[in-house]
């Protein structure tokens, strides 16, 4: 299960996601935006005032000039009319539910509704607080209705002139009803209608099912889709991200043949081609230095061998010359060179397994430096017959690297003593503070004076390059017959 959630924490599926997300959410947001602009624009149509006068004196047309000779019935269905609103019923043509919402803006309960004939008697009223005031003038003054009574009286269409707007946001109107177009006016209707201040029911349920479809339809179609669609474009990128990745790791194992392409002119093209370069960069720069390294190693062992073996060898050839000169006449003294012959030949064997030991490679492989440093130590000492005593103090891991550089400047170091101290004891020590390691090589021997080394003498030189590739410094104590000390020291980070 863990692997499963893993593998869509992978970026194709994120990007993914996120397009089948922001699309559906993008197209939601859009919808919901334009149901609130619709609504927003009916609100504002200027002809809603219009629209609730129409339906609302349409109801009335189609009923009040057919009941107008029959009073009980005009007034028992005036009374449902001012209580309940409108229904369908009470039109004649054909009547949606957008025309019953205009037409139900009369104010109901607290406002009352008034059927007067043509020559201003009350008819009906709804609600009747008075019966005796039925067939008897109605006095129009007590209500500020002259104008807009006059305007019905002649028929005027202009619904507007035959309204006044009250301060509450209501209109107190005035209709004129007929039988047919062109008949005389039958009665006048006055009530008081408030026109729609927000969208009609109908159309709110239209917007609001409309927006739910939306969004059915993003969520079963746009996020599959989606998904999809962002699952395909990002496989491209996931490959080549991939093969950055699986380059990068072969590049920290050591191996700069591995070389992603990538021809695109976008900014991951361009990564990789820079990583290319920095590729070849790397490989030419380590190239240099191990040749660097393997030139070092030459010339020192070429000076090694130079001092010390074919010198040896070239004076044992000497001594063996010798010998056989005075084989005949002179036994002893040949026997005498021959012996010499022999020790020069046992000293070449010595240096030639220091210079083995010296090249020996994973010296370090699998020990730490204090056993790396006291096996090389206890062979030195066999080899040379120069005693060692090894002295540590403190603990911590080093980094492989600096152990590597203080193993090649204890090898370095006591080689020089068996070359040129004639020493018969050496003092090795190595400390381990949290900050800093110590290495510390002291003999007994003849000593020189520091100042008269050559600069181009290849063994401090090399110790002296090592050491400062790690942040290291070399030291050299010595005079004549005073011995010689060589402390390395390298500041570490503490841990």
């Amino acid at each position: 299960m863990k692997n499963f959630f893993a593998f869509f924490r992978r970026l194709q599926w994120k990007l993914a996601f996120s397009y089948a997300v922001v699309t559906a959410g993008t197209v939601i947001v859009l919808a919901a935006l334009l149901v609130g602009f619709a609504i927003f624009a009916e609100n504002q149509v200027s002809n809603r005032d219009f629209d609730s006068f129409y339906w609302s004196k349409t109801g009335f047309q189609d009923n009040i000039p057919y009941l107008i000779d029959d009073r009980d019935a005009l007034q028992a269905w005036l009374e449902r009319v001012q209580a309940e609103g409108f229904s369908s019923a009470d039109f004649r043509s054909y009547t949606v539910r957008e025309t019953l919402d205009y037409a139900n803006t009369l104010i109901y309960d607290t406002q009352p509704i008034y059927v007067l004939d043509p020559e201003l008697n009350l008819l009906a009223a709804a609600p009747l607080k008075d019966p005796a005031a039925i067939d008897k003038p109605f006095n129009i003054n007590d209500v500020g209705l002259a104008t807009i009574v006059d305007g019905a009286l002649v028929g005027d269409k202009n619904y507007f002139a035959q309204a006044m707007r009250r301060p509450d946001g209501s209109y107190l109107v005035s209709f004129p009803l007929r039988k047919s177009d062109y008949a005389p006016v039958v009665a006048i209707v006055i009530y008081a209608v408030k026109p729609l201040e927000f969208a009609t029911l109908t159309n709110l349920e239209i917007y609001r099912t409309f927006f739910i479809v939306t969004a059915i339809v993003m969520f079963v179609v746009a996020l599959p889709v989606g998904a999809v669609f962002g699952w395909l474009v990002s496989r491209g990128l996931r490959k080549r991200l991939g093969d950055l990745s699986a380059a990068s790791q072969a590049w920290s194992l050591g191996d700069f043949s591995v070389t992603p392409r990538d021809s695109s002119g976008d900014e991951i093209g361009e990564l990789t081609r820079n990583l290319n370069g920095m590729a070849e960069q790397l490989q030419t720069l380590l190239s240099t230095r191990d040749e660097l390294v393997r030139v070092e190693e030459r010339n020192r062992l070429a000076r090694d061998l130079h001092d010390t073996v074919k010198q040896q060898t070239y004076a044992a050839r000497m001594q063996l010359s010798a010998a056989k000169n005075l084989m005949e006449s002179n036994p002893q003294a040949a026997a005498e060179h021959i012996e010499s012959a022999l020790q020069l030949n046992r000293e070449t064997q010595q240096e030639l397994k220091l210079i083995i030991d010296e090249l020996r490679p994973a010296a370090l492989k699998g020990k730490g430096l204090v056993q790396a440093l006291e096996e090389y130590a206890g062979r030195w000492q066999e080899h040379t017959g120069i005693t060692v005593n090894t002295t540590v103090s403190g603990g911590r891991s080093l980094p492989l690297d600096v152990e590597q550089v203080l193993y090649r400047v204890l090898q370095e170091s006591l080689s020089n003593v068996a070359r040129h101290a004639e020493a018969d004891s050496v003092d090795l020590g190595l400390s381990m503070a949290p900050d800093k390691v110590t290495l510390t090589v002291a003999d007994n021997g003849r000593g020189f004076e520091p100042d008269a080394v050559s600069p181009n003498s290849l063994g401090l030189a090399s110790m002296q390059q090592r050491l400062g590739e790690i942040n290291g410094t070399l030291a050299i104590d010595s005079a004549p017959e005073a011995g010689t000390k060589i402390i390395a020291e390298v500041q570490l980070t503490q841990q």
